[in-house]
């Protein structure tokens, strides 16, 4: 049989922590992405194919595609050979239509659930009609900040988390703030505190706290019934169940890459290529200041997760190059991205490639969706997911 190649073992509060340190997939049972994709849409001619801020590619039970757009802010639909049948919510106040799409998400029954608002859902049926508007109410209590929807199991379950503002310290210290992360079930919200778990690093400066560029971040994902959050200061994604309870903790051998003073020198050449609009003397003001700005000196273990749909986990490693459009390292990726994927249980089975230029958004047992841009086109594309075995 196999060696067991993550030792397990238990500490005294009976959360079982999974040591992984190296993946356990034998070379016939490894997986990977198909070279070209087996299905492509997008052109910038007609406006049903054309695609700008994509914030969710869904294949439905019965193999029709379900696109979010996030600048029209239309749910648009597709047969599984690609071609379009409909559109429905968009921009506006009327039933069903939205203001915002900050991310999207399938839920049981191929509902699929919209981040409307800071706290709010929209859900729509498996052909895209609106079903009905969920608002978290805000927690109790003055000063508690607004209540952050983060994600939302299948089941319907919500986390979220009062977001405080950050408060200042002496100029030049850097520290973490945390979330205080909630679990809100059904309509008369019940509450269940998961406890504060860090996500995101500030510094101060003059003008206040500012947040460090290439720094560790949150990052959180939901599959069906559980509920996953990690700080990449460490590779150790904590797994909590629906109800709340913390089941086990998720780590991998991994060490810290730094990022060196001639990265950060790029980022900042290539970033203020794309945002700074200023000339001249002006120009040389503007980028100097982009470059006094804080920045990390090491990359954090992961950048983004994706739960596929038989309930592995996908990490996304982190790579400097990938923040340099629009600063965050979980944009669509600029480097090759490499995911390590672990199975129910927490083991690291191993490490899948994606091209550069591919953001990944749903993954199924033998495909993953998402989008890529190709000669100044947004493509969505579907990838097979093969073995070697089949």
């Amino acid at each position: 049989g196999h060696p067991l190649l993550a030792q397990t073992s238990r500490d005294s509060a009976g959360v079982l922590i999974v040591e992984n340190t190296r993946p356990a997939w034998s070379d016939s049972e490894r997986v990977w992405l198909a070279t070209n994709p087996r299905l492509v849409i997008g052109n910038n001619t007609d406006s049903a194919y054309r695609f700008r801020q994509v914030r969710g590619v869904m294949v439905l039970a019965d193999g029709r595609i379900a696109v979010a757009d996030g600048a029209s802010l239309q749910l648009r639909m597709f047969s599984p050979q690609g071609r379009f049948l409909s559109v429905s919510a968009g921009k506006g106040t009327g039933p069903g239509q939205l203001l915002n799409m900050h991310w999207v998400r399938r839920l049981s029954g191929d509902t699929i659930a919209v981040g409307a608002g800071f706290s709010t859902l929209a859900l729509y049926s498996n052909t895209g009609h609106f079903v009905r508007t969920v608002a978290l109410s805000p927690p109790e209590g003055n000063g508690a900040g607004r209540l952050l929807l983060i994600e939302v199991l299948k089941n319907g379950v919500s986390v979220a988390a009062p977001l405080p503002p950050p408060t200042s310290r002496t100029i030049g210290s850097r520290w973490t703030d945390s979330l205080a992360l909630r679990l809100v079930t059904g309509s008369k919200d019940s509450v269940r505190e998961l406890g504060t778990f860090p996500y995101i690093e500030f510094e101060q400066v003059s003008s206040g706290p500012t947040p460090v560029w290439l720094s560790a971040i949150g990052v959180f994902a939901a599959g069906d019934d559980r509920f996953y959050a990690g700080f990449g200061n460490r590779y150790a994604i904590r797994v909590y169940t629906s109800k709340g309870n913390l089941q086990s903790i998720i780590r991998r051998s991994w060490r810290p890459e730094p990022i060196t003073a001639d990265d950060w020198e790029h980022w900042v050449v290539e970033w203020s290529k794309l945002w700074v609009k200023a000339t001249g003397a002006e120009r040389d003001r503007e980028v100097q200041k982009v470059r006094e700005e804080p920045w990390a000196e090491e990359l954090p273990a992961f950048s983004q997760f994706i739960v596929d749909l038989s309930g592995r986990l996908w990490v996304r490693g982190a790579h400097w190059q990938d923040a340099i459009g629009a600063g965050s390292l979980t944009d669509i990726p600029a480097v090759p991205s490499t995911w390590s994927v672990f199975d129910v249980r927490g083991r690291w089975l191993g490490d899948v490639r994606m091209p550069a230029g591919f953001q990944a958004f749903e993954i199924g047992t033998d495909y993953v969706t998402g989008i890529r841009r190709t000669d100044g086109v947004n493509q969505v594309v579907i990838y097979d997911l093969s073995a070697r075995g089949r």
